[in-house]
C-alpha cells in the first residue's frame, strides 16, 4: 500500500500564520515534511506524473495562504503561476516561475512594501522563486518583444487575487494582438533548432540533457506551445480531439512524457538541486531506483540509458513529424502550393516527398525502401511530407523475413548504398522511421545501446553512422590536411559501398555474447551473401567486421620500427588492398567512437605503421628483413648525417656507446641524429640533460618529445612521470633505455598537453625542460605523491586493477600488462613501486581509453634479467595492485 500523497490544511495554517509573530518557523518545516512524504511516494510508486501536479498544487496553497497572510489585496494585484509552475508542473526542485501583475503604475506604488515582503519571505523559507513585477501595458510591451516572455503567459494561472487582470492581459496579448500563430511558430521551431544545435545536434550525449536534449521535455512541450497559440489548447488529448494528433502518436509521446518527468524527478531527488543533466554519479543510482537490473549482456546503467536514448530518438521522430504536420496542413493553408510529379507514386508537395496514394505500401511493400532511395536521386526534397511518414511508420511491419530476403529488396538497399550522394542522410531516416532496424534486425538491437564508459560517447548506432559519414568526408579536399594518406587512399577504392556496409555493420555483434568482433564478422558475411555481393566483396566486407580493431590495437602495441613486428602484422594483413581497407576503417573508428581519441600523436602512430608495414609487402612476405641488418642500416645512415653535421665517426660512436639493438630500432634515424647532437653539446656536464622537440613540422601531426641523458637511478623513471604529471601533460609512449657499461639513462618521452595537442609556446617549452631538470638533479627526493584533482567523471567508473606479466624470449626482457582506473599520477606511483623492487625500466607503452588505461612496461629484475622467480613476480604484481587501488580510494574521497 502506497504512502498517503503530502497534503496540509490550508485553515490550520493559516491559523498557526496568525498566531506565529513570524511566518518562517511554520513554513519550513511544512515543506521539509512535504518533500520527505513526496521522495517516500515517489520511491515506492515511482509515479512522478502524479507527484509533480500535485506539487504545484501544493505550492498554490501555500502561496496564496502567504498572500492572504501578508494582506495583500484581491483587487488590482494579482499572484500569477507562468512557465511550468503554469502549466501545473513542478519537480521537486524546479523554480517556482511567478508575475506579480498590477493593473497599473499607481497599484505597484500604494503595495510596493507588502509586495517586497512577500517576495522577501519566499526567499527567506527557501523557495525557489523566480519573480517579475509588471504592470498589464508592461507585460504587453516586453511579451511582443521576447518570445520566452510571450510563451510564459500563454501557460499562465492565477493563484491569488485580481482574475480579471488576468483575463485582460491574455486579451491583450492574443495572436491577432501580438505574435501570430505564424511568426510564434517561426520563432519557437528556430528555437528548437538552435537548441539541437547548441546539445550537438545528436540524441547522443554521454550526459543527456533530460529537459533540453534533442527528443527530450522541451520538444514535447514545444508541440504544446506551437498548437496552443493556433488552436487556444495544446494539451496532448486535446490535440487528439482536434486531429492533430493520431491515438498512436498521442499515447507514445504520453509514455515519452512519462518516462522523462520520472527521470527528471529522480535526477532532482538524488542530486538535491535543480539537475537536469544524466551525470554519470547519477546515472548508476537511478537506474537502481527505477529498477533495471544487470544481465549477461549489459548492466542495469546501459539497460537505462539504451531505454532513454530510445525514448529520445521516438520522441524526436515525432515531434520532427508534427511540427512538419503543423507548418504544412496549418500554417501555410490558403498559401500558394508548389508541386512537382516525380513518378506516378510521388510528388514534390512544397518541397516535401508525397505519396500519391495512402495505401501505396500496402501494395507495393518494397517502396518502404525505395522511397528513400528516391531522395537520394531528388536533390529538389528538403524532406519527407508528414502523411508520407505516418504511411511509413504504419506499414513498416510489413518488413519480415520473407521481405528481408527478397532479391528485389536486397537490391533496392544496395542502390541505395552505393549512391554518390545523401546516403547516410537517408540511412538515418530510415533509422529514425523505424524501418532500417526491422531491415536489418541486427542493426536494430543495437539502435540506442550504449557502453557505460568514458571511451564510446556515442551509441552503437550513431557511431556507426557517424563512421560511414567520415568516410565519405574522406572524399572531400577539406580534410587532406588532417588526413592525408587516408584521403588518397579513399579514391583508390573501387566500390565505396564495401567500406559503408562494413562501417554499417561492425558493431552489430555488440547486441551478441561473445566477441562482437567475432559476431560482427559472421552478421556481416551472411548479410553480404544475401545482398548477392561477389565472393571478394563480400569477404572483405566480413574480414574488416571482424578485424577492425586490429591496425588500432597494433599502433598501440607493437615496436614500429622493429621489422619484426611489423613483418608479424604484415602477414595478418596479407596485402595492400587489405591494408588499405583496414586503415579507412580503423581511423573513420577511432575519430567516430570519440574524437579526442585522435590525436596528434595518436595519427603519427597509425600513419607509421602503415607505411612501414607498406614497405614489408613491397619486399614480399616471404623475404622479411633481417633485424641486425636493418640496424646496421641505421646506424650507418645516421653517421653519414652526423659526419655531415662536423662529428667524427668515432665521436659519434664515443656518444652511443652500448644502448643495446633496442634504441636504434625503437628511436629512428632522426631521432637518433637529434640525440647525438644534444649530447654532444651538453659535453662533460654532469646535469641532466632535458631537450625538448616536435617529432613533426607537419601541421595537426605529431608530438612533442621529451629527451633525458643522465646517470640511472631506481627513482628516475617515478621522478620524471610525477614531473610530467604536475606539469598537466599526458605522457603518450615512453623510451626508456640504459646504455649497458656507461650506466646512462637514454630515456624518450612522448608527450601532448591538457588538451591532446603538441606544446608549440616557448615559454612553456623553456618552463618544462627547467623543472625537469631541477626535478631530476636529484630524483631520489622527488614526491611522487601527486596533488591534481582527479576530474568528476573519472571518479565515477570502478575499473578492476588486473596486473599480467610474462618473459620475451626474443627481447629477453618481462612484459608487464597494467589495467586499471586513470588517475593523476598512475604512472609515478608505478615507477614508485618499481624503484621499492629495483625494478629496472627498458620501456613503456602508454594507453588510455576514456576513464581505463592499458599499459604495458617492458622491464628487468635488479640483476637485469627477465623475472624469473615466481613468488617475486606475485609479490610485484600484488603491490602494483594494492598501490593503485589505495591511489584510486584516496583520490576518490577528495
Amino acid at each position: 500500500m502506497a504512502n498517503r500523497l503530502p497534503a496540509f490544511d490550508t485553515d490550520a495554517l493559516l491559523s498557526e500564520l496568525a498566531a506565529s509573530r513570524s511566518p518562517i518557523p511554520v513554513v519550513k518545516p511544512l515543506l521539509k515534511r512535504l518533500q520527505e512524504e513526496s521522495f517516500a511516494w515517489f520511491r515506492e510508486t515511482l509515479d512522478a506524473t502524479t507527484l509533480v501536479h500535485h506539487r504545484a498544487r501544493l505550492i498554490d496553497q501555500l502561496l496564496n495562504c502567504l498572500w492572504r497572510h501578508q494582506g495583500l489585496p484581491a483587487e488590482h494585484l494579482a499572484l500569477v503561476a507562468v512557465g511550468g509552475y503554469g502549466r501545473g508542473e513542478l519537480h521537486p526542485f524546479s523554480d517556482i516561475d511567478v508575475l506579480l501583475l498590477c493593473r497599473d503604475e499607481a497599484a505597484i506604488n500604494q503595495h510596493a512594501e507588502r509586495l517586497q515582503g512577500f517576495i522577501t519571505l519566499l526567499w527567506d523559507i527557501k523557495l525557489d522563486v523566480g519573480h517579475s513585477v509588471r504592470t498589464l501595458d508592461e507585460c504587453v510591451t516586453e511579451a511582443s518583444k521576447d518570445l520566452t516572455i510571450i510563451t510564459n503567459m500563454m501557460e499562465s494561472r492565477v493563484i491569488a487575487g485580481d482574475n480579471a487582470l488576468l483575463h485582460d492581459l491574455k486579451q491583450a496579448t492574443a495572436p491577432d494582438h501580438i505574435w501570430s500563430a505564424r511568426e510564434f511558430f517561426v520563432a519557437k521551431w528556430q528555437e528548437l533548432r538552435d537548441r539541437h544545435k547548441k546539445h550537438n545536434d545528436s540524441e547522443y550525449n554521454l550526459e543527456p540533457n533530460v529537459k533540453n536534449s534533442p527528443g527530450a521535455l522541451r520538444d514535447i512541450q514545444t508541440i504544446s506551445w506551437v498548437t496552443m497559440r493556433h488552436f487556444g489548447q495544446g494539451s496532448l488529448s486535446a490535440l487528439e480531439e482536434r486531429g492533430f494528433l493520431t491515438p498512436f502518436e498521442r499515447e507514445r509521446l504520453q509514455r515519452s512524457l512519462t518516462f522523462l518527468w520520472q527521470v527528471r524527478y529522480a535526477l532532482h531527488m538524488l542530486s538535491g538541486r535543480e539537475e537536469d543533466r544524466l551525470l554519470f554519479d547519477l546515472q548508476r543510482e537511478i537506474a537502481d531506483l527505477l529498477g533495471f537490473e544487470d544481465d549477461k549482456k549489459q548492466r542495469g546503467v546501459e539497460h537505462f540509458m539504451s531505454r532513454f536514448y530510445r525514448n529520445q530518438l521516438a520522441t524526436n521522430e515525432l515531434s520532427d513529424l508534427l511540427l512538419l504536420h503543423f507548418n504544412e496542413d496549418f500554417m501555410k493553408s490558403g498559401e500558394a502550393i508548389e508541386t512537382e510529379v516525380l513518378n506516378e507514386h510521388f510528388l514534390l508537395f512544397n518541397g516535401f516527398l508525397q505519396l500519391t496514394d495512402p495505401e501505396l505500401f500496402k501494395k507495393d511493400s518494397s517502396w518502404l525502401l525505395r522511397v528513400f532511395l528516391l531522395m537520394t536521386q531528388s536533390p529538389k526534397a528538403r524532406g519527407i511530407h508528414s502523411d508520407t511518414i505516418r504511411a511509413l511508420r504504419d506499414h513498416r511491419h510489413l518488413i519480415d523475413d520473407e521481405y528481408r530476403t527478397n532479391p528485389d529488396n536486397n537490391r533496392i538497399f544496395m542502390q541505395l548504398m552505393s549512391n554518390r550522394s545523401r546516403v547516410v542522410r537517408e540511412l538515418t531516416r530510415m533509422m529514425r522511421y523505424g524501418i532500417l532496424g526491422r531491415y536489418i534486425p541486427e542493426f536494430g538491437r543495437i539502435i540506442g545501446m550504449m557502453e557505460h564508459d568514458l571511451f564510446h560517447i556515442y551509441t552503437v548506432d550513431e557511431h556507426s553512422f557517424r563512421m560511414m559519414r567520415f568516410l565519405r568526408h574522406l572524399r572531400f579536399g577539406d580534410v587532406r590536411e588532417r588526413f592525408p594518406i587516408a584521403s588518397r587512399v579513399i579514391h583508390k577504392v573501387p566500390k565505396k559501398e564495401v567500406l559503408y556496409l562494413a562501417a554499417l555493420l561492425h558493431d552489430t555483434g555488440k547486441s551478441l555474447e561473445g566477441d562482437h568482433t567475432v559476431n560482427g564478422g559472421v552478421i556481416a558475411a551472411v548479410f553480404c551473401r544475401q545482398h548477392n555481393l561477389r565472393p571478394t566483396e563480400s569477404h572483405m566486407v566480413a574480414w574488416l567486421c571482424a578485424n577492425h580493431l586490429l591496425m588500432s590495437h597494433a599502433s598501440q602495441r607493437l615496436d614500429l620500427n622493429n621489422p619484426e613486428d611489423i613483418h608479424m602484422f604484415a602477414r595478418e594483413v596479407g596485402d595492400q588492398h587489405h591494408l588499405d581497407m583496414l586503415y579507412l576503417i580503423s581511423i573513420a573508428d577511432i575519430v567516430s567512437t570519440n574524437p579526442k581519441l585522435w590525436t596528434s600523436w595518436r595519427a603519427e602512430q597509425m600513419r607509421d605503421l602503415y607505411r612501414n608495414t607498406q614497405v614489408a609487402l613491397r619486399r614480399g612476405l616471404g623475404n622479411p628483413i633481417n633485424k641486425e641488418d636493418w640496424i646496421e642500416e641505421i646506424q650507418q645512415e645516421a653517421i653519414r648525417k652526423l659526419v655531415k653535421k662536423g662529428m667524427s665517426e668515432e665521436q659519434v660512436r664515443a656518444i652511443w656507446g652500448e644502448p643495446g639493438d633496442d634504441y636504434f630500432l625503437r628511436e629512428g634515424i632522426d631521432n637518433i641524429v637529434w640525440q647525438a647532437e644534444a649530447i654532444a653539446a651538453h659535453g662533460q656536464s654532469t646535469q641532466p640533460l632535458v631537450s625538448i622537440r616536435q617529432t613533426s613540422d607537419r601541421q595537426f601531426e605529431g608530438a612533442t618529445q621529451i629527451f633525458i641523458f643522465m646517470k640511472d637511478q631506481l627513482n628516475l623513471f617515478a621522478a620524471t612521470t610525477a614531473t610530467l604529471d604536475q606539469l598537466n601533460l599526458n605522457i603518450q609512449d615512453a623510451r626508456i633505455m640504459t646504455s649497458e657499461k656507461e650506466h646512462n639513462a637514454v630515456d624518450t618521452y612522448i608527450v601532448l598537453d591538457e588538451n591532446n595537442e603538441p606544446i608549440e609556446e616557448p615559454a612553456r617549452i623553456e618552463l618544462i625542460r627547467k623543472t625537469l631538470t631541477e626535478a631530476l638533479a636529484h630524483p631520489e627526493d622527488y614526491s611522487t605523491i601527486i596533488q591534481r584533482r582527479t576530474p568528476r567523471a573519472l571518479k565515477q567508473f570502478q575499473v578492476e586493477t588486473q596486473v599480467s606479466m610474462s618473459n620475451d624470449p626474443v627481447m629477453h626482457r618481462t612484459v608487464l600488462e597494467v589495467i586499471a582506473a586513470d588517475r593523476p599520477g598512475l604512472l609515478a606511483r608505478m615507477g614508485a613501486i618499481f624503484a621499492e623492487f629495483g625494478t629496472q625500466m627498458q620501456g613503456a607503452k602508454i594507453l588510455t581509453e576514456g576513464e581505463r588505461v592499458s599499459d604495458i612496461f617492458f622491464i628487468l629484475d635488479r640483476n637485469g634479467q627477465p623475472f624469473s622467480d615466481a613468488e617475486q613476480c606475485q609479490l610485484l604484481k600484488d603491490a602494483i595492485i594494492r598501490g593503485l587501488d589505495e591511489q584510486v580510494e584516496a583520490q576518490s574521497a577528495v
